[in-house]
């Protein structure tokens, strides 16, 4: 069995893993720098294919069936919270760990964490907040999270909020970023018996996978799912899920806007009048199937960081 432990725990970030992550996510793609190639694959690409592309469906339905303990999910997440933390240093951005936005955040991850199927797993969840007003949010194995304050300034109201926080625990509870780390238990079975075998450290460990893993985490439809989550965990707790959707027209409307520094969860995330037109579809069916009305904004809510959970507000 693959074990993230040992060299891979201690990974310590270079200059020159800073200046990958820094990297365009095409350049990545084209000169992906893999210290190794097993034997079986033609190229760097097809190999980066094989771990972070598009599943058939009897291979997703074998990677759900392999368990990860929460111990080792804390370690393979571990170094990708470094890494992340290292990019933030060179960019000179602040991590806030203690105080009011801190503490209404975490108010809120518990309004909703209760929602998740593996709630017991992660009882424990750790939340950033990033002293930047970039627009962006980010959840890594082991349940850190971070949030920037561009996210809770863009937003307008507390729902909107609620149905992000949604979204990033759903990629928790979910297992979404736990994908690589079973492709590679997969995999591993394949590549020691070629020629050269394959050592998950060192793969795990190389500057080009952790680029891959922090600039483009998820799939298309891991999106859709979390989407899904953050609106009907939102609904359920009494928010209303078209704050969501607004918040992400709002977003397509603006992206080009070079007043508004977008990051790499809105950049890297295909938010169109599509997708918000869809949480708009969701909204519908929610109220068809389980009829909620009214639903809360929190716009004083958000304005004065008092979670709904304390405090509500006329509207």
């Amino acid at each position: 069995m693959l074990l993230p432990t040992g060299p891979l725990r201690n990974v310590t970030l270079t200059g020159l893993l800073l200046t990958v992550l820094t990297a365009a996510p095409a350049r990545a793609q084209t000169n992906p720098g893999i210290p190794f190639l097993p034997k079986g694959f033609a190229n760097p690409d097809e190999f980066w294919d094989r771990m972070f592309g598009n599943l058939d469906a009897d291979t997703e339905r074998a990677l759900q069936k392999i368990e990860v303990s929460y111990k080792n999910e804390v370690a393979f997440g571990q170094p990708q919270v470094e890494a992340f933390l290292a990019y933030l240093q060179q960019q000179e951005l602040r991590v806030v760990r203690k105080g009011k936005e801190v503490d209404y955040l975490k108010q809120l991850v518990e309004t909703i964490r209760p929602s998740m199927q593996n709630a017991k797993r992660y009882q424990k969840l750790t939340i950033n907040l990033v002293d930047s007003p970039r627009v962006d949010a980010r959840s890594f194995p082991g349940g850190t999270l971070f949030f920037f304050k561009g996210l809770l300034s863009f937003a307008d109201s507390e729902a909107a909020l609620v149905g992000i926080v949604g979204h990033e625990l759903s990629h928790l509870d979910r297992g979404h970023l736990l994908w690589p780390l079973k492709r590679t238990r997969m995999l591993q079975q394949t590549f020691d018996n070629a020629a050269g075998g394959f050592d998950p450290q060192q793969f795990f460990a190389a500057g080009a996978t952790m680029t891959r893993m922090l600039s483009r985490p998820f799939r298309p439809q891991d999106e859709a799912e979390a989407d899904r989550d953050g609106a009907a965990w939102a609904y359920r707790t009494g928010y209303d899920p078209r704050e969501m959707a607004a918040l992400f027209d709002r977003l397509h409307q603006r992206s080009n806007d070079p007043k508004l520094p977008f990051a790499a969860f809105f950049r890297t995330h295909p938010y169109s009048d599509d997708r918000a037109s869809a949480l708009l579809k969701q909204y519908d069916e929610l109220q068809q199937t389980d009829p909620r009305d009214p639903l809360y904004r929190g716009i004083k809510n958000l304005a004065q960081r008092i979670p709904k959970s304390q405090q509500t507000f006329p509207e």
